[in-house]
């Protein structure tokens, strides 16, 4: 029982995951863009900005997943930005499951991965694996080990892997997919889930719709999409998954849904920063 919780939590990051796949935004994208009335946006990638969610399991709060962009600078001729995500089981729940993962990421403007690495917290130690792009020679190198207690990383295995273009992680993608949720477009993407490559259908829907969260006492004026995924995860994905993000520049996931092992899990946004902003107020159109 307490494997399926952690498969679970696992599952959650791949939810704003997955619903963003893609690569990258080619010239006749954004024309796409603008023939489906959608807006063309600034980037979502904004220091400091940090997004909390709550996740739920039925009527049970299973975890917290938070994201923060925590670092700019520029690298070979790139703003790069660094970005972590946390991810923690409900303390009242450890007797079930006590689960501390932590992902860290490191992006350029175009929410193209430069390295990933995920931390896992057990009872033995932390475990950890990484990701990191090397472009100029096609390649991506995938490493599992784990981490002592000063903090150096010891490889117990190394993959090469050959790419053929740009790549996304399951962090950079969450950011991704904020960048072109505006768009009204179906696309079967690879990208890549430790070290191999996947396929995920995602539909764009551009569909305007509202949504109600408990953090504001309005109903939330978002973006819908879906899509489904051709494999079974190794975190427990099996497949369809759903999404809303706010109708505005910031483009900010309110809630999301995703099925796994054990049924449905849904993600909502509880708190935020990021400059003034607010979730923006839906208004029914006459």
């Amino acid at each position: 029982m307490n494997r399926r919780w952690v498969f679970t939590l696992h599952a959650l990051i791949l939810l704003l995951a997955l619903i963003s796949l893609g690569p990258g935004r080619r010239p006749q994208e954004q024309n796409d863009a603008s023939m489906t009335g959608a807006k063309t946006d600034p980037p979502v990638l904004q220091l400091g900005e940090e997004l909390e969610y709550r996740v739920s399991y039925s009527f049970f709060t299973i975890g917290t997943i938070r994201f923060k962009i925590t670092d700019r600078e520029e690298r070979d001729g790139r703003v790069v930005y660094r970005a972590h995500t946390f991810i923690d089981s409900n303390p009242a729940l450890s007797w079930l499951a006590d689960v501390h993962i932590r992902f860290y990421g490191e992006m350029d403007e175009a929410s193209f991965s430069y390295s990933w690495i995920g931390d896992d917290s057990t009872s033995s130690g932390v475990e950890y694996r990484m990701i990191q792009f090397d472009y100029p020679n096609n390649k991506m190198y995938y490493s599992v080990g784990r981490k002592d207690l000063k903090g150096n990383r010891h490889a117990e295995r190394i993959d090469t892997v050959v790419v053929q273009k740009k790549g996304q992680d399951g962090l950079s993608l969450f950011f991704y997919a904020r960048d072109r949720v505006r768009q009204k477009k179906k696309e079967t993407i690879p990208t890549f889930i430790d070290n191999k490559e996947v396929l995920t259908h995602i539909n764009f829907l551009y569909e305007k719709t509202d949504m109600d969260i408990d953090a504001v006492d309005y109903p939330v004026d978002v973006i819908h999409f879906d899509g489904r995924a051709d494999f079974t995860g190794v975190f427990g994905l099996t497949g369809g998954f759903e999404g809303w993000f706010s109708n505005d520049e910031a483009r900010i996931p309110i809630t999301a849904r995703m099925k796994v092992i054990l049924g449905s899990i849904k993600v909502e946004l509880v708190k935020w920063k990021r400059g003034n902003w607010t979730p923006p107020r839906f208004v029914e159109q006459e």
